[in-house]
């Protein structure tokens, strides 16, 4: 294998594994966002379901 060629694949590994680690990254965030989404959603259920009328409707199925 030339040097050249050499170069060339450590240098395109790299680059692939940057884009990696970038997409892992980016995903990690994306998570945080959802659960952090979903906390407040089921607040804002907790909230619901402390009034008597709304628990009545969900516990009846309606």
């Amino acid at each position: 294998m030339k040097t050249s060629q050499a170069i060339m694949l450590i240098l395109l590994t790299i680059a692939g594994l940057s884009w990696l680690s970038y997409t892992i990254v980016d995903q990690q965030e994306q998570i945080v966002k959802l659960e952090q989404q979903l906390q407040q959603e089921q607040l804002k259920y907790k909230m619901l379901y402390r009034d008597p009328v709304v628990r009545d409707a969900i516990e009846s199925g309606g």
